[in-house]
């Protein structure tokens, strides 16, 4: 099973997601703080034990980090199939194998030692540079921690920093492997190739027989993933707004309380040059007096339109009040004299004004009573929820509630996990990642807390959940046929790309394979291994350099129904210079791979060392697999 784990981040997604996953354990340590709960051992590595909740935990958070991180929210099952699961439990096998080794080594840290580190970090100090208490205590709240669960948490994390660190090593970067990663990375090629279609017309229509063969070979593609029926009910200030009744003494109450914020301050553009000396100052002076250009004598200067120009800015925007002071003191067009401040000597001229502006009360009146209905919303959502709460005491039903409250009420009659109903069609649900979430992690006729979310509450109860199934052929016949109609062609352009390299390698001429089949030949310079381009995708740049210059070579269309013949006309490698900055710099990177090459091989001789058991049956539990 470990080398499920082990492979389970090989592809460039799963990749990506887990380099985010694994700088999101950078500030705590890797599920340090979920040590504790013991719900039965899910893994054992040497002497330390992995519980099933502690994997549920770090699991959880991962998601949660990698939402705020890419800005997705991603269900169980979603990560599930791009491996996260996997991925998060190989990381708390590889802490557990370092917390085993420092044990069994006797390593250990001070408290008197952290606790320094702890005063000298600067996220822990406050605006006067000296170590917060207080702050330090709200930020471990912010994180679920408190003061022994952080000094636990680091004292792991220095201890495997002294292992991993000294795993690693510091070895320079062999030559020849610096020179072999510029040659890979910076070789280029020049192209020409020929598109090769296939069209459905070239292929026998898929029998009966055919369409029940691949639907029988591949039934998971096929299966209905599990649907739910959720009632959905929420109140949130929006909701309730509109309903606020406001009098016109209130409404003109509240206009003077915040007429400071329909207030817009004079706002002026100035173009600005500043001078190393008085007496340049007064030479550009006399020139700009003269009637020469602002922007004509700044540009002499070196400098562009974008650098001498300051738009719209308030006079608290100046940095220097002295400049500030003249700059608002004036008219539109006119050339201040030169104003030494404390941080430069400066011109400054008034392109525009825009004076201050007071909105009147009707000006505002609209806005103000929306923000005011908002405001006093806001403070009646708390009783909105006390009622439905009550009324939910009561067993009344949500259609019932929602009408009587007033609120939103929606009744989604069947979602996936990631929203989509049997259609294959978005489902528009309010705050629907929380709501999808909640409601499949529950179930029919459990009673679940409302959600709090923002201002507002959230209520959902699963009315009904449709099992995951096999969709009978007759229902999605269409379905397969198309699937087995893109195989056909898939495989026909195929074997008509692999006829024409073999034509190609018995000597006949590219344009001559283009002619005969009326393809126009085109060409594509400067390709790079690591750089798929719009008109060159990564498996046909694969395919570019997969052969030697002048050979050919083919790559299958991303839409399967076709093919290029490809044939790298120009091999390019700049010159590897030893001791140039690119050099350096690859040098450098080579040596960091090289170090988390050693590190994981490290980590899997100590796992061997060790030895590492997973309940297999706890883990199919965990992971939502079926039992064999």
């Amino acid at each position: 099973m470990l080398d499920v784990f082990r492979t389970a981040a090989k592809g460039w997604t799963a990749k990506i997601l887990i380099g985010l996953l694994a700088a999101s354990f950078g500030v705590w340590g890797i599920a340090d703080v979920f040590r504790g709960y013991r719900a039965g051992a899910l893994v054992t590595v040497g002497s330390e034990e992995i519980s099933a909740t502690e994997f549920t935990r770090a699991f959880n958070q991962a998601l949660q980090n990698l939402a705020r991180q890419t800005g997705q929210t991603f269900t169980a099952e979603e990560a599930r199939r791009l491996g996260i699961d996997r991925s998060v439990l190989n990381n708390l096998i590889q802490s557990a194998a370092l917390d085993a080794q420092g044990h069994s080594m006797g390593l250990a840290i001070s408290d008197a030692a952290l606790a320094q580190e702890a005063a000298d970090n600067p996220n822990f100090k406050g605006s006067d540079g000296k170590f917060d208490s207080t702050l330090f205590r709200r930020l471990l709240e912010q994180n679920g921690l408190n003061e022994a669960m952080y000094l636990a948490s680091e004292r792991r994390a220095k201890l495997r920093q002294a292992l991993t660190g000294s795993a690693d090593g510091d070895l320079a970067a062999p030559r020849v492997l610096t020179e072999a990663q510029h040659r890979y990375r910076n070789e280029e090629r020049d192209v020409r190739y020929f598109i090769i279609k296939a069209a459905e017309s070239e292929i026998a229509p898929p029998t009966d027989e055919e369409l029940k063969k691949h639907y029988e070979a591949d039934p998971q593609s096929y299966t209905a993933p599990e649907y739910r029926s959720i009632a959905v009910m929420k109140v949130e200030p929006s909701d309730i707004a509109a309903k606020v009744t406001l009098t016109e003494e209130e409404i003109k109450a509240g206009y003077e309380k915040f007429k400071g914020d329909y207030f817009s301050p004079e706002l002026r553009t100035i173009l600005q040059m500043t001078f190393t000396t008085l007496d340049e100052a007064k030479k550009a002076k006399a020139r700009l007096a003269a009637g020469e250009d602002f922007l004509a004598v700044a540009k002499e200067r070196g400098l562009t339109e974008s650098d001498v120009t300051l738009a719209d800015k308030t006079k608290a925007d100046f940095l220097d009040p002295k400049v500030g002071d003249q700059a608002f003191a004036l008219a539109e067009g006119a050339v201040s004299e030169p104003i030494e401040g404390s941080l430069a000597i400066t011109l400054v001229k008034i392109a525009k004004i825009k004076p201050e502006k007071q909105e009147t009360f009707d000006e505002v009146k609209q806005r103000l009573t929306e923000r005011m209905q908002f405001d006093k919303a806001r403070d009646e959502v708390q009783s909105v929820y006390d009622a439905v709460e009550d009324a939910r005491a009561a067993q009344t039903a949500f259609e019932t509630i929602a009408d009587r409250a007033g609120i939103p009420f929606q009744l989604v009659a069947a979602a996936d996990a990631s929203g989509r109903d049997k259609d294959g069609k978005d489902v528009e649900i309010a705050h629907k990642a929380e709501v999808l979430k909640a409601a499949f992690e529950s179930d029919v006729g459990v009673e679940s807390d409302a959600l709090s979310i923002g201002d507002g509450f959230v209520w959902y109860e699963v009315r009904e959940v449709i099992p995951s199934a096999l969709r009978p052929l007759d229902s999605i016949k269409d379905k397969v046929k198309a699937d087995v109609v893109a195989s056909k062609l898939r495989e026909l352009a195929h074997e008509k790309a692999k006829k024409l390299v073999d034509r190609a390698k018995a000597g006949t001429a590219l344009d001559t394979l283009a002619q005969e089949l009326g393809a126009e030949v085109k060409t594509a310079q400067g390709l790079k291994r690591s750089e798929a381009t719009a008109e060159f995708d990564g498996p046909a740049v694969m395919a570019t350099f997969s052969v030697p210059e002048n050979g050919v070579t083919y790559a299958l269309e991303g839409d399967g129904k076709g093919a290029r013949l490809i044939q790298p006309t120009a091999v390019k490698l700049a010159p590897f210079v030893t001791g140039s900055e690119a050099a350096k710099t690859l040098a450098d990177e080579t040596k960091v791979g090289m170090g988390k090459d050693l590190l994981t091989l490290y980590l899997g001789a100590l796992q061997e060392e060790l030895g590492v058991s997973i309940n297999e049956d706890l883990w199919r539990q965990i992971a939502g697999t079926p039992t064999p």
